[in-house]
């Protein structure tokens, strides 16, 4: 295939103005559609491309293999801004083109015609790889959706005045959506495995889920009179009785979108099961294509072909052997599926009969080429130190038994053996890294390997129980993290709340404090507790509540007395009790909040409170843990840099003074009043 150049000119709809105005009309409302979908699922897609990235460089072997995951996220940061306008001038361009004549400009801006015809010429590896998982992931999303898109080729027929569109050419379809992706993607500086990750991460996110998305294209057309009585019909199998009547369902009524999943689940499970064989002899051709010339075997020296007994049972004795070869917890070193073929055909040549060479047969050999390919391919993502990659390689018997006993085993997704393998790769992958692996996960996962090496024979129940059985114990794991999860969000909305909460008192204890002339004690009750106090007011009812008006009004009345009381008025009762509350609820001892009020309010005939017993009071205050811990001393407003800490006139001369003092200047400060100084 071959790619499309950057500077590439694309058609539009606005200089389609050959377009029948309708036509025009009802493509400019598709595209309006497709952007809104698009506009969220992009992004959407980027974000988990991203998240990725970070976490293969966090299980990274190497600095190396860090450094270049690293780079790739940044590009990806970097240009993603560009790639929503790219995806969508592509998209609009393949609209534009409906009803444009082979010779026509808007056609020839493009460079590509809306029929399936490719032309033919020698790509490099990598280039192959980036359109083979284009052209993937456009084929799964065809076979999921295969009925909604079928409703919409025939009325993009109708617009385009042509029979119905074939789905690789449909202007919105999978096919082009993941054309004007890659094309998206390919103004980014990515290597080749970064790129085909970024196809997959939009395969997963973006495409799995797009049916609701051609729904509602559909459901818009019919609303236009575009094909509004077309149905549906299903082929009429006599064997499936549920099938029949879902046909006769649709014949009479439109269907729901749940019908329409489960008809092409039916139809896709169908296909798989009379489409093995021919599935499997695809498989084999590619393996062929891709493998290079070999001489053939010397001629006077026939080899017999293992039958499927004698290859069983020498698989049976290697998976015994390795199971007492590889106790649990040991280390495996790195994953050789070529090793492990010239080691099976050893042991066949020794136990081949009257001396005379025993070879695989053609299909035997290409499967146990296509499974170890498969392991290969999955040991690429698993560290070579970790446990995981243990576990996969005392599976590769066990499998390649079930495999050559079961060709399905590589055409359809819901094999047991599959599932299983797919779990303890995913698993492995995301679960057990090299420094945070989870002791009582590996366990479990052992104990399956372990059950599988020893027990299968031959009996697919073995991995379907065992598959059950660690897919119970993920869930359990899944939930558990995500109770852990939801903890650390409500924490961090606690404390982000609680924030919020500490810079409003703050800020109104420090305007309180500007517009008065407290005195030290109370000014360093104000800014420690009575401020803790204030926040936890505002942060069960709010700034507006009575509360947090009340405590304000306390701390006003306090800021505006230049002394001490001497004696007690009504009023003072009030604040005494309002202080009592107040200081109790943010942790202040009982003693504490009685030597705090006593020396507010003295009481009668004793007089103010000694310059000691003040200032003990007063560091009795600041030594109280602050409302929300730690955290919260070091965002205690303890100056006059601090925006809730507002400076008087006298202050700030003062601030000024010392600012212009040089470095190394000698300061005494007055501790008492008896002029003791340090």
């Amino acid at each position: 295939m071959t790619r499309e150049r950057d500077n590439m000119a694309f058609a539009s709809l606005a200089r389609r103005a050959d377009l029948p105005p309708r036509v025009r009309g009802l493509l400019d409302g598709l595209l309006k559609r497709t952007i809104a979908h698009f506009e969220i699922a992009l992004p959407r897609t980027l974000d988990d491309i991203e998240r990725d990235l970070f976490k293969l460089a966090e299980r990274s072997r190497s600095n190396a293999e860090q450094q270049k995951h690293f780079e790739n996220l940044r590009e990806i940061k970097l240009g993603r801004a560009d790639v929503a306008p790219r995806f969508l001038e592509h998209v609009e361009s393949r609209l534009a083109l409906l009803r444009a004549a082979p010779g026509d400009p808007a056609r020839a801006t493009t460079g590509a015609a809306p029929g399936p015809s490719v032309p033919f010429e020698l790509v490099d590896t990598a280039v192959f790889e980036e359109d083979l998982a284009l052209r993937e992931m456009a084929g799964k999303s065809e076979i999921r959706i295969s009925l909604v898109l079928h409703a919409l080729s025939r009325r993009f027929g109708v617009l385009a005045g042509s029979p119905a569109w074939p789905y690789e050419s449909l202007p919105l379809g999978p096919a082009q959506f993941a054309a004007a992706f890659g094309y998206a993607m390919r103004r980014l500086d990515l290597d080749t495995a970064h790129r085909v990750l970024a196809y997959r991460q939009f395969d997963r996110t973006a495409m799995a889920s797009i049916a609701p998305f051609y729904e509602d294209l559909n459901a818009w057309l019919v609303s236009q009179r575009v094909l509004p009585n077309l149905q549906i019909q299903f082929a009429r199998r006599p064997t499936d009785a549920a099938q029949d009547a879902i046909a006769r369902r649709v014949a009479q009524e439109p269907v729901s979108a749940q019908e329409l999943a489960d008809a092409a689940a039916a139809r896709e499970a169908d296909a798989g099961a009379s489409g093995d064989p021919e599935l499997f002899k695809t498989l084999r051709n590619l393996l062929s294509e891709r493998r290079h010339d070999v001489p053939p075997d010397t001629p006077g020296r026939p080899a017999f072909h293992a039958s499927s007994n004698d290859l069983q049972s020498v698989l049976g004795a290697l998976q015994r052997s390795a199971v007492r070869a590889s106790p649990a917890g040991a280390a495996a070193g790195a994953y050789d599926s070529e090793h492990f073929k010239n080691t099976l055909l050893v042991k066949l040549r020794r136990a081949s009969p009257e001396g005379r060479p025993l070879d695989l047969a053609e299909e035997d050999s290409d499967t146990v080429d296509l499974v170890g390919m498969l392991f290969d391919y999955i040991a690429r993502d698993v560290s070579d130190n970790a446990e995981a990659r243990t576990l996969l390689t005392r599976l590769h018997v066990p499998v390649l038994r079930v495999a050559l006993g079961d060709k399905t085993f590589f055409t359809r997704r819901s094999h047991p053996a599959r599932e299983l393998l797919n779990t303890i790769a995913e698993t492995g992958a995301q679960w057990m890294g090299d420094d945070d692996a989870d002791p009582a996960l590996i366990r479990k996962m052992q104990l399956v390997v372990d059950h599988v090496s020893t027990d299968f024979d031959g009996n697919l129940g073995v991995f379907e129980s065992m598959l059950d059985d660690l897919s119970r114990h993920m869930h359990l794991l899944a939930r558990r993290a995500e109770v852990v999860e939801r903890r650390h969000v409500d924490a961090a909305k606690g404390r982000d709340k609680l924030d919020v909460a500490r810079a409003s008192a703050r800020g109104a204890i420090g305007r309180v404090i500007e517009r008065g002339t407290p005195i030290p004690l109370v000014r360093s009750l104000l800014e420690q507790a009575w401020t803790d106090a204030l926040a936890l007011s505002a942060l069960r009812q709010g700034e507006g509540s009575s509360e947090f008006k009340r405590r304000l009004a306390v701390a006003e009345k306090l800021a505006r007395r230049p002394t001490l009381p001497s004696v007690a008025s009504a009023e003072d009762a009030e604040l005494r009790d309002e202080l009592d509350t107040g200081l109790r609820q943010v942790g202040l001892h009982g003693d504490d909040v009685r030597d705090v009020l006593g020396g507010l309010f003295p009481p009668p005939g004793t007089g103010p409170l000694a310059a000691p017993e003040l200032d003990r009071i007063d560091n009795a205050l600041r030594s109280k843990t602050r409302l929300g811990g730690a955290e919260a001393e070091s965002h205690a407003a303890p100056g006059p840099a601090s925006a809730g800490a507002a400076l008087n006139p006298k202050e700030t001369e003062m601030l000024e003074q010392l600012r212009k003092m040089p470095f190394g200047t000698w300061f005494e400060f007055v501790t008492n009043q008896q002029g003791d100084a340090v």
